[in-house]
């Protein structure tokens, strides 16, 4: 900061002058405009006022030109008098705001506990008045409240603490409910998107300098590292398989969770921690895994076309990620409750993710920590109009759509000033154990944190070459070596089946089909096999999975058996004829007699027993018109 010390004729010390530079003409005037087009003259003059307590320890304020010159700063000095014009207020805000070293003399003027304040609000973009009351260590009353029995008004900040002056006020619903039961409501602070752009780089520049704090090697610490790239690759053939032969549908939201489960008895899919006893955890592998995969089949609708390979099926997923932006938000919020209509059908979760995965390739080798990511995104989205990693990951923050979202973890409510880290932190976390789940990341888990949310303890990431190659870093990829086992020995003189290893991950698969007669050996017949089956359909989809995951090569013994099955599929034709049913009144020996004669009558009429008649519907009129020519009327 440029000062020039002034003395007076006695020798005493006065306020030294401030030189401060004056940026190039076209950035002062690009600032200018946009200041002019986005803010009326009292949010101007509000502007101005912010930099007067820095301004007023000076007895001048002079400009540095580009030549070395100094001038006096009189649209700095004529900015804060309310008879200037709007266009020369915008123009002496400008100045300051459009040079980087007069906004970090601005910024090095303010207290230690405004900074603060500011780079919290920065970051949380939403904080509450008792919050900002505590930071600023001040019991004073930041805003002016106005209150009625018809409304409630949540005022302006107190403008004399012209520090405030670039803060809004803001109204939402707190965590806590008043004697009454409702959830009580407070006021809000949080900033212009219209400064936001410029200040934050001003604030965290020392943490935007560092860059990436990406390591080859994990920290020294207590970390569980999970990795399941191979795993993922052998579970693809049979969910496939489940898939094409109709194992799930798809609902509104997706498919449920009810399905996954039952689908992985089949799979038998390992989960992050062996030993969780966290519900929100317990197979929340499965639940990702499995529905992202049946999610991107489903997506295609009539355009299918074959894709052999696990990789390949990735590439396609993530060429066309946007496609899930309706089920995102309840497979990357398991533990969330409450996230309506509003949340799920307007959010910006897809971008997110992929902004996320564009962080990643920077060092796709290299163990990246998450808040490393979440920080560059928020730092992106402070320069843009929207914002996919603050509120806006969801755009509405009215209190009425926010009233009873509960993080079921904390068993507390979700408020404005938690969304940063409840829906951008975790949802950044939440994603990195999706990719795990699906073999494309390695995740770093740190045992000693504490749990908020089911990721909570994730800080560490990594690409494996499977997440290298579907997201374009390697053109090339080459799956892991998988050992042929033989799971499975048929019998060839009995339908008995034995299991060879333990655990057999295809165990689980023989429940449909056979009955466990030992630990490792299932006794197969005609009842076994053919339970919960409806169609012929469903023989034919059970004899193929037994094919591709039991045995391929049977025996005599087991063709004739699957042969017989399909060969007894819906032996009976069934009748489909409708009738319609009479009965003859047994003294009414005439009309029996008429009946019993009559050649037209009897083509038409099958007796039964019990003096009843049954007539095909498509022989009614022709039966009601015969009766007619004898005179009886139907």
């Amino acid at each position: 900061m440029n000062t020039i010390p002034l003395t007076n004729i006695f020798g005493e010390s006065m306020p030294p002058k401030l030189i401060l530079e004056e940026p190039p003409s076209e950035t002062k005037e690009s600032m200018a405009n946009m200041l002019i087009g986005r803010c009326n003259k009292q949010l101007l003059l509000r502007y101005a006022e912010t930099f007067s307590p820095w301004l007023s320890q000076y007895s001048d304020v002079l400009l540095k030109t580009k030549d070395g010159k100094t001038r006096q700063a009189t649209e700095i000095t004529l900015m804060v008098k309310s008879s200037t014009s709007k266009n020369d207020m915008a123009l002496g805000v400008a100045t300051i705001l459009a040079s980087q070293q007069n906004m970090l003399d601005y910024i090095d003027s303010l207290s230690e506990e405004m900074k603060t304040l500011w780079r919290t609000l920065l970051l949380k973009n939403y904080l509450s008045h008792a919050t900002a009351k505590i930071i600023l260590k001040t019991k004073d009353n930041l805003f002016s409240e106005q209150r009625s029995y018809y409304y409630y008004s949540s005022g302006e900040i107190v403008w004399n603490k012209r520090e405030l002056g670039w803060f809004y006020t803001t109204y939402h619903y707190s965590a806590e409910k008043d004697k009454y039961g409702y959830r009580e409501k407070q006021n809000y602070i949080t900033l212009s998107n219209t400064v936001r752009g410029i200040f934050f780089p001003l604030f965290f520049q020392q943490l935007l300098s560092e860059g990436s704090h990406a390591t080859a090697e994990l920290p020294k610490g207590k970390w569980h590292t999970v990795e399941l790239e191979a795993d993922s690759q052998s579970h693809f053939k049979l969910l496939s398989s489940l898939i094409k032969q109709g194992e799930f549908t798809m609902r509104k939201n997706g498919i449920t969770q009810a399905d996954v489960k039952r689908v992985n008895k089949k799979l038998s899919i390992k989960d992050f921690f062996d030993d969780d006893d966290n519900p929100q955890q317990q197979n929340m592998r499965a639940s990702f895994y499995i529905q992202v995969m049946v999610l991107n089949e489903m997506q295609k609708g009539n355009n299918k076309k074959s894709i052999n390979t696990y990789e390949d099926t990735l590439k396609e997923l993530f060429a066309k990620f946007d496609r899930l932006d309706k089920y995102l938000t309840a497979i990357i919020f398991p533990h969330i409750k409450g996230l309506g209509k509003t949340f799920t059908e307007w959010n910006h979760l897809p971008q997110l993710c992929m902004r996320m995965l564009q962080w990643m390739l920077t060092e796709p080798t290299q163990w990246v920590p998450i808040v490393d990511i979440f920080f560059h995104i928020t730092w992106l989205d402070s320069n843009g109009s929207k914002s996919f990693i603050n509120t806006e990951v969801f755009a509405q923050t009215y209190p009425k759509n926010t009233s009873e979202v509960v993080n079921e973890i904390t068993h507390q409510y979700i408020t404005v000033d938690q969304y940063t880290e409840e829906f951008g932190l975790t949802a950044l976390k939440s994603f990195a154990y999706l990719l795990c789940s699906l073999g494309m990341a390695e995740i770093a888990v740190n045992e000693n944190k504490i749990k908020n949310t089911p990721f909570s303890n994730l800080e560490y990431l990594r690409l494996t070459p499977l997440g290298c190659y579907v997201l374009g870093t390697d053109q090339e990829y080459e799956p892991p070596q998988m050992e042929h086992v033989a799971y499975f020995e048929l019998d060839p003189d009995r339908l008995i089946i034995r299991s060879l290893v333990e655990p057999n991950p295809y165990a689980q698969l023989l429940m449909d089909t056979s009955v466990p007669i030992s630990t490792n050996r299932f006794q197969t017949s005609a009842m076994s096999f053919l339970a919960n089956c409806h169609t012929r359909d469903d023989v034919e989809s059970k004899i193929n999975i037994f094919r591709q995951f039991i045995a391929d090569e049977l025996p005599p013994l087991w063709q004739r058996f699957f042969m017989q099955l399909l060969q007894h599929c819906h032996p009976l034709m069934e009748d489909r004829t409708s009738y319609q049913h009479y009965t003859l009144k047994p003294d009414n020996t005439e009309l029996i007699e008429l009946v019993t004669t009559d050649p037209v009558l009897r083509s038409i009429v099958i007796r039964a027993e019990g003096y009843r008649l049954l007539v095909k519907t498509v022989d009614i009129r022709k039966f009601e018109i015969q009766l007619k020519k004898h005179g009886y009327l139907l």
